[in-house]
């Protein structure tokens, strides 16, 4: 209920860096593993596609979150967290769906159920922040989304959704 009162966006962060515990509290919160027996995730998703994927832009680089080790993949060298869209907070996550892991429904029902997922993963992050002290705030417009495809090197079903910028108060 504490979460919930004081979830807010917020615009400002420290530049101090997360500390790797919160970080991978917060990876984990988002669309983790936490039935590793079943591989069924904190984020539930339709049809069980689990289809979002969490980039995490840092100033060293760009990490893919890799739920099943629960580890971060290098996507990318150096800061960009100057490109459109994303912000100067310590770490952005953007949230992107890959429609290919569903087993059927056309490109447009694929779509909307990415994002009602992806909805969920941004609130898990939201009440996380929230719960823990740390700053968000959830950003679908994103001008820069065509370069974050090519430096991602996304694939045609791969879809930017929404960004998360997260940090501590200023």
């Amino acid at each position: 209920m504490k979460a919930l009162h004081v979830r807010a966006s917020v615009r400002e962060w420290s530049a101090e860096k997360l500390n790797l515990q919160d970080l991978s509290d917060l990876l984990w919160a988002a669309n983790g593993i936490n039935r590793p027996d079943e591989g069924k995730r904190t984020a539930s998703s339709s049809t069980n596609a689990q289809d979002i994927d969490i980039y995490a832009f840092f100033e060293e680089g760009i990490y893919l979150y890799n739920a099943v080790d629960h580890s971060l993949v290098p996507q990318a060298a150096g800061d960009h967290r100057d490109l459109p869209g994303l912000t100067d907070a310590p770490v952005n996550l953007v949230l992107v769906t890959d429609i290919s892991r569903y087993r059927y429904g056309t490109g447009e029902e694929r779509i909307g159920w990415a994002r009602i997922n992806c909805g969920i993963v941004s609130q898990n992050i939201s009440l996380f922040c929230a719960g823990t002290g740390i700053k968000t705030r959830p950003r679908a417009s994103c001008p820069g989304a065509d370069r974050i495809r090519e430096l991602l090197k996304l694939k045609e079903s791969q879809h930017i959704l929404l960004n998360h910028p997260v940090g501590y108060s200023k």
